[in-house]
């Protein structure tokens, strides 16, 4: 079961709203802020305070890629790889940040701070191509810029 603090705190969301599965996303993402992750053993708890099937929230956190489901780096960047930004230089983003980190997309860099991600859209077509580092977003604008930004979370 939950710790008492997050306990209220998914209370909170929970009568926020008129029906109880209206508020899975803000309790997902309480416990991500919680744990640093979606832990799988949270999953099990939640459904049953949702009164929602487990396998319903499983869906939930596997459609979304803002959810992590195993233990995180310290900042994730979210590289755009929707049509858009696939034109507008997402290959080369994706090839500078290989280059700079020394991993490839879903793995960790081996001090844990860094997680290539790539999801589908950020919101941010105008910008493409578009990366996020957490909840910081940034329009790639060549390998000396980006190392100047990722320079930043070190």
């Amino acid at each position: 079961m939950f710790e008492q603090e997050l306990l209220d705190k998914l209370s909170q969301h929970i009568n926020y709203f008129p029906r109880k599965e209206q508020a899975i996303l803000l309790c997902l993402h309480a416990i991500q802020d919680h744990y640093g992750y979606v832990p799988r053993e949270s999953l099990r708890p939640l459904a049953e305070l949702l009164d929602l099937p487990l396998n319903h929230v499983e869906q939930v956190v596997a459609f979304y890629d803002m959810f992590d489901r195993e233990t995180p780096a310290k900042y994730r960047i979210r590289v755009c790889v929707s049509v858009v930004c696939h034109f507008l230089g997402k290959q080369e983003l994706l090839k500078a940040l290989e280059k700079t980190l020394k991993i490839k997309p879903g793995e960790v860099t081996p001090d844990g701070k860094f997680k290539i991600v790539p999801v589908q859209c950020l919101g941010a077509c105008s910008e493409a191509p578009v990366f996020m580092v957490n909840e910081d977003t940034y329009k790639f604008e060549g390998e000396e810029k980006l190392n100047e930004i990722l320079s930043r979370y070190t």
